[in-house]
């Protein structure tokens, strides 16, 4: 039997959709933390869209990532500079 204990639900920018964070533990192993895109239905009413396990072994690794970006001001993301590609020019050439 699956036990489950929701930690935390962070509601998004609109009603229909949320993140919640919760942690899942199956009869007879360890506790696994659990992240979950959920959806809202009036015919269905919550329900999962995707689920992220994340493994023990990552966790000190996210929360030293949501710590340290915490800390700091959130900017917005660097757009990558790609070069652009190479036009290429096609001669026509007399066929014949």
């Amino acid at each position: 039997m699956r036990k489950e204990t929701i930690l935390n639900v962070f509601p998004s920018n609109n009603d229909l959709q949320r993140l919640v964070v919760a942690v899942e533990q199956e009869e007879g192993s360890s506790s696994r933390l659990v992240l979950r895109q959920e959806s809202f239905s009036e015919d269905v009413g919550w329900f999962v869209q995707s689920r992220i396990a994340v493994e023990p072994e990552q966790i000190p690794g996210l929360k030293m990532s949501l710590t340290g970006q915490a800390l700091k001001p959130m900017q917005p993301p660097t757009r990558l500079v790609t070069p652009m590609p190479a036009i290429l020019s096609f001669h026509r050439s007399a066929a014949g």
